[in-house]
């Protein structure tokens, strides 16, 4: 399922690609809205500073006329603005070059500022020299190729931003599907190795030990009794290659039990620890309701990271901590995600535990590193009893389609 789901995101992400279009509109007029409405309260400044103010007092002879007058020179510019923001684009400036968006830009402001300086002259309060005129015409186009140019620039960068964050997404996407590919070929591999190991390599050994039996008996039934003991001690060593190396070099390649669940290869891997050794495994109610009611089950990368991870800890209990008790406890906690799951691992033992607060990792660098890359996290300290403990927690993605349970 987690291949799926990556297989899956290229669509989606090009889906969000019509966003910015949308956005882009949206943040230029919102910035060039907010500029022209800046420019016209300046405007309504300047005009009663020109002498406007003045004389709508001096012509209405009253607060509300006055008002009226400012409150309509207000209008005008507010008009102007948007009939550059609607022209711009009607124009469609922001899917053409620079240039070319400054042409449009320039045009339009050119062509709504005529009607905005007769507008401002058809009010009577308005300075009537010449001087004014020239200003207020200048002003505006200039406001207007600022304030719309403004509005574009800033949906150019939001524009830029967003194809960035896309290109990192699509390669974080890439990388993501390699490392599962070779993942996915690594887990392959490491089958074929442990068929080879633990099916073919251990038959021959059985093979080749059988016949170095018959000849030993053959020796001795010939009255060679020396030679008959070299070729069992040969036999015999065959045995030991085929038991300890052979097997342990498989469950280095590939746990065993590791298709049938976390819980069976972890109980595999403590029944393979010295009788003295108290080891048990106990797994929470949530997980195994997940598994046997919804037939989702652990997808094999993860698996392997939680078997490698809890094999590290006992190894580490008992070589560093001397311990004579160890228990693994293992549970899943879900998530906002109804596939996406979390699993809880407490690895507690008997023995000394770390001397230090935050304790530094040697062989269980490797496996934090592999538990942060998929989200989860690892420590390493004391329990109650003043014993080791390693407790970890490793997201997953539940996959019907994995083997076992």
């Amino acid at each position: 399922m987690a291949g799926l789901t990556a297989r899956a995101a290229p669509a989606s992400a090009q889906a969000a690609q019509s966003v910015p279009s949308r956005d882009r509109t949206r943040i230029a007029v919102v910035v060039a809205g907010a500029n022209f409405v800046l420019y016209s309260l300046m405007t309504v400044a300047g005009w009663a500073g020109w002498g406007g103010l003045q004389t709508a007092i001096t012509h209405e002879h009253s607060a509300l006329g006055v008002a009226v007058d400012g409150v309509v020179v207000l209008l005008v510019n507010l008009a102007f603005g948007a009939v550059v923001i609607a022209g711009t684009l009607a124009f469609r400036a922001m899917a053409r070059r620079w240039p070319a968006r400054i042409l449009v830009v320039t045009c339009v402001s050119a062509v709504a500022s005529v009607p905005r300086i007769l507008a401002l002259a058809a009010i009577s309060s308005t300075p009537s020299g010449g001087a004014y005129v020239a200003a207020v015409g200048t002003l505006g186009l200039a406001a207007g190729v600022v304030g719309m140019s403004a509005g574009l620039l800033a949906a150019s960068l939001v524009d830029r931003a967003w194809t960035e964050q896309q290109r990192r997404e699509e390669e974080a996407l890439r990388a993501a599907r390699a490392v599962e590919e070779l993942q996915d070929e690594e887990i392959r591999v490491r089958r074929l190795v442990f068929d080879q190991l633990h099916g073919t390599l251990q038959f021959h050994l059985v093979t080749v030990t059988a016949g170095l039996d018959q000849v030993a008996e053959q020796l001795e039934a010939a009255g060679d009794a020396p030679r008959a003991a070299a070729v069992r001690r040969w036999a015999e060593t065959l045995e030991e290659i085929r038991e300890d190396d052979v097997r342990s070099l498989s469950h280095s390649v590939f746990p065993s039990g590791a298709d049938l669940g976390p819980q069976e290869a972890i109980g595999l891997l403590l029944r393979r620890l010295p009788p003295q050794v108290d080891a048990s495994i106990e797994l929470g109610d949530r997980y195994r309701d997940l598994v046997a009611e919804a037939g989702l089950r652990m997808p094999m990368a993860e698996r392997l990271v939680v078997i490698y991870t809890v094999e590290e800890a006992v190894t580490n209990a008992l070589r560093h901590g001397r311990a004579r008790t160890v228990t693994v406890r293992a549970d899943a906690e879900p998530t906002a995600d109804p596939d996406r799951w979390v699993f809880v691992t407490e690895v507690d033992d008997d023995g000394t535990g770390p001397t230090e607060t935050a304790p530094t990792l040697h062989g269980l660098r490797r496996h934090l590193e592999r538990i942060e890359y998929r989200g989860g996290t690892l420590e390493l300290g004391t329990n109650t009893g003043g014993g080791g403990r390693l407790a970890f927690r490793l997201p997953f993605t539940a996959d019907p389609t994995a083997p076992g349970r």
